[in-house]
């Protein structure tokens, strides 16, 4: 598979606290790649550094072989979007459709391009009625279609999205994930999860991250299949996981 993001030993630290300690790993082309462990494990952390919201301490980060540190947020987010766990966190215009056209004009689309991409983006997630509503005025759900209708309209190649089923019951969050993974325009899709259940369904590959570095990469049922493993990741085995095994 051809590699879109690879990171080589990367660290970072908060003070005393090694959130990312001497990381390597690759995003490819294809991947649905779940990023499992507990809260405090550092995924989020990894992600922010791919996106160029943190820069590492040590090691690199590329993103289509540019260093992070040599390229802006906005120039990473042509190849890598990430939707926040809350929408309220990335939702800010006074209309849907400002909210989706901001990306592109920050990336210095043309207007017929952006128009085009707005109308796209919201045609995808069903949204084209809500066009000229305040994105937080919507439902929660909503908002989250929003969220993800402003990376598609980016023409993002990577979907990254921070615990995207929180707060959802199990059926929503089936529906919800089947109807992104069905979506057109992303080459890549990583979910940040401590959800089991989700990697066992939907994910071809699993980080299991634990304590700031990488317990486990792999297939689903290879790296998931370890119970021990799990334990002293603090990762919680499911039913549905031991039914796969």
């Amino acid at each position: 598979m051809t590699s879109i993001v690879t990171a080589r030993g990367v660290s970072k630290h908060f003070g005393s606290v090694r959130a990312v300690d001497n990381v390597s790993f690759e995003i490819e082309k294809g991947r649905i790649l779940g990023l499992i462990g507990p809260n405090g494990a550092g995924k989020t952390t990894y992600v922010k550094q791919d996106i160029g919201l943190l820069k590492p301490k040590s090691g690199r980060v590329l993103v289509n072989v540019r260093d992070t540190h040599e390229a802006s947020v906005a120039e990473i987010a042509s190849t890598l979007g990430y939707v926040f766990q809350s929408p309220s966190h990335m939702l800010f215009a006074n209309t849907v459709h400002d909210e989706l056209s901001f990306g592109p004009k920050n990336l210095r689309h043309s207007p017929e391009e952006i128009e085009k991409e707005v109308m796209e983006a919201l045609e995808t997630v069903n949204l084209v009625e809500y066009e000229q509503d305040p994105p937080l005025s919507l439902s929660f759900g909503q908002q989250k279609r929003v969220s993800i209708a402003a990376i598609l309209a980016m023409r993002s190649r990577i979907l990254v999205m921070d615990e995207p089923t929180a707060g959802q019951d199990y059926q929503n969050y089936m529906n919800f994930m089947d109807s992104i993974l069905q979506m057109p325009g992303f080459e890549s899709v990583v979910f940040i999860t401590h959800d089991v259940d989700m990697a066992v369904i939907y994910a071809n590959r699993v980080i299991l991250v634990s304590d700031g570095r990488i317990a486990a990469d792999g297939p689903p049922h290879e790296v998931l299949a370890d119970q021990d493993l799990l334990k002293a990741c603090r990762v919680i085995p499911s039913s549905l996981l031991a039914a796969n095994l």
